[in-house]
């Protein structure tokens, strides 16, 4: 029987050998990687400030301790039920009041007739790699932050995901489009946001203390990223346009051939998406059953399911969250599926629906 993953990363020689030139130089999380990939990201992303961390979760929470120490008066957070459960819990975190909120039925994202009027922030998420319409957003007045964990690639108005918002958090975690194992990113254009949030991943030291000295000017935790991860991404990331453009070629094979039977989530003329994940909805009576179908035919599949419908944070209503969270199948697109491997899922949906 085939066995297909659901991800998949593309590690080869040109990292490992990276990595292992990082461990001989013995550093820790102020090595040469960590510098240049941030300098890196500033120039891709067109920001000025690009900030590594240890994953997104952490740059979630830094961000949002970052705009609290801004604006000390923030209490309410509106945060998409539709989305991965890290969002929810680093709001709740940092916050005292997290509002889950509904989405769209077609592309997946919040919209801004979900956020209510009383929030001081929104958390925007860029499902599956599908920008928010930011714009929109900016003119509730709220601050705003991203979670951008799948969205690196993805454009919004011609212009790459990262400065559109006063605070985007990205994830190199396995899954990701680009990987170190686990790792993540803060960009800003703020220049006190971003001083703040370099304090905030190192102890909350000052940033100018010297090399001798344990000065720690506010509340901070051991958010690092460490040398040998930036080593290893600083070589992914030379293969991001690759990536982006091979998951958009297995997206457009798999919707010429299942959107006509499946509901898929639709990419607004706005933004282009990176496709960090492909998903169908199937009629909730069926989903589990054709879930299960794929995966006794070697096929690894995903089935999201939305904040609001967890334990820790049941809530009633959020119908399209809902709807989608019960019907919704990802299905397996990464940077080495092949072709054939793509033809095979196709041919295993079809052969469901027909059963």
């Amino acid at each position: 029987m085939r066995s297909i993953n659901w991800d998949d990363q593309d590690i080869g020689s040109s990292e490992i050998n990276a990595a292992l030139k990082s461990l001989s130089n013995g550093v820790g999380a102020k090595g040469e990687n960590i510098t240049l990939l941030e300098q890196e990201f500033q120039e891709r992303l067109n920001c000025k400030h690009a900030i590594l961390v240890s994953n997104c979760t952490t740059a979630l929470i830094t961000s949002l301790l970052a705009l609290k120490e801004v604006q000390p008066n923030i209490k309410k957070i509106a945060v998409p039920s539709f989305t991965f459960i890290a969002s929810a819990n680093a709001a709740k975190f940092v916050l005292d009041d997290v509002e889950l909120v509904d989405c769209d039925l077609d592309n997946w994202n919040v919209r801004v007739e979900d956020i209510p009027k009383d929030v001081d922030v929104i958390m925007l998420v860029d499902v599956g790699g599908v920008p928010c319409d930011y714009d929109k957003f900016k003119r509730t007045g709220a601050l705003l932050i991203a979670d951008s964990a799948e969205s690196l690639g993805s454009t919004y108005k011609g212009q790459q995901i990262g400065t559109q918002v006063d605070l985007h958090c990205f994830s190199f975690q396995r899954s990701k489009i680009i990987t170190s194992g686990e790792g993540g990113l803060i960009t800003t254009n703020d220049d006190e946001l971003a001083e703040i949030c370099r304090s905030i991943v190192n102890h909350g030291y000052s940033n100018d203390k010297k090399s001798y000295e344990y000065i720690h000017n506010r509340f901070g935790l051991n958010f690092r990223m460490c040398d040998v991860e930036a080593a290893i991404l600083r070589e992914q990331f030379k293969k991001l346009d690759l990536y982006v453009q091979r998951r958009n070629e297995v997206a457009l094979r798999y919707s010429d051939k299942l959107s006509a039977k499946f509901k898929v989530q639709n990419i607004p003329d706005y933004c282009t998406s990176n496709y960090f994940f492909y998903g169908i909805m199937v009629s909730p009576e069926k989903r589990n059953q054709m879930a299960e179908f794929l995966i006794e035919n070697g096929i690894v599949v995903k089935c999201w399911t939305a904040i609001h419908q967890q334990e820790l944070w049941k809530t009633q209503g959020l119908p399209n969250a809902t709807l989608i969270s019960d019907s919704i199948i990802l299905l397996p697109i990464h940077n080495r599926i092949t072709n054939d491997e793509v033809d095979y899922i196709i041919e295993k949906c079809l052969e469901f629906i027909n059963l």
